[in-house]
């Protein structure tokens, strides 16, 4: 299932439940989850090697309209969010900060029109994309270490770039490659092997909360901008 169907499936289970006998209008919540979609992509920006796309997003609503969905705005305003932003991780933007959708009275729309304003909004303005950059952190424990070089290798040696002291992995384990801005892990003929989410890899790129697991050490890679912490 995609991710509009499943957000319309949820929408359908709110709209039926608390808001079924309030809520009529010409505006669906559905077509205002494709818009905010189109919005995301419209508005992509590519800076230091990364696609950053709008975080800041405000729905303006007829007065008719804006007093039929007032009850639903809650909702909406969660699902909406976690619609973009999950749209966001899947294609691998990131996001120069939370990503927040707001509802707005416009006096100067009919019934059944509406717009939407997609802003980039971020925390500090004078450094709107910061290169900040991912990280992988080890899970169960405070260790963490930026990705801040082109290549990088893991393994149980103390030369290896990121040090896995765990008797099962391999003296140089693994690498990571950084290519075009994107993170590709490869199995540096070790002797157990290196896991992705579970599943055993040569080289696989990496999407921000992937987990890696090197003999009984679980690490996860976190993408700068996604979201995930």
């Amino acid at each position: 299932m995609g991710l509009v169907d499943d957000f319309e499936k949820r929408l359908e289970r709110a709209v039926e439940g608390v808001f079924s006998k309030a809520f009529r209008s010409d505006v669906e919540p559905a077509e205002l989850g494709r818009r905010l979609l189109r919005d995301q992509e419209a508005g992509k920006s590519v800076s230091v090697g990364a696609v950053y796309v709008p975080n800041d997003y405000l729905i303006r609503l007829s007065p008719e309209d804006f007093a039929r969905f007032e009850g639903l705005i809650p909702t909406l305003r969660t699902e909406f969010a976690t619609l973009l932003k999950n749209n966001a991780g899947q294609r691998r933007w990131r996001l120069p900060g939370q990503i927040d959708v707001r509802f707005e009275q416009d006096d100067s729309l009919k019934s059944g029109k509406f717009d939407v304003d997609a802003l980039h909004l971020a925390a500090d303005p004078a450094n709107p994309y910061p290169t900040v950059p991912d990280e992988l952190v080890q899970l169960g424990s405070a260790k963490s270490w930026k990705l801040d070089s082109d290549e990088i290798t893991l393994g149980r040696s103390s030369s290896s770039g990121i040090v896995v002291d765990d008797p099962n992995a391999s003296r140089a384990h693994a690498q990571l490659s950084r290519r075009e801005g994107e993170w590709w892990l490869t199995d540096l003929d070790s002797t157990n092997g290196t896991l992705v989410n579970d599943a055993m890899i040569k080289e696989r790129r990496l999407s921000s909360g992937d987990r890696i697991k090197i003999g009984a050490t679980e690490l996860e890679y976190r993408q700068a901008g996604s979201g995930i912490t």
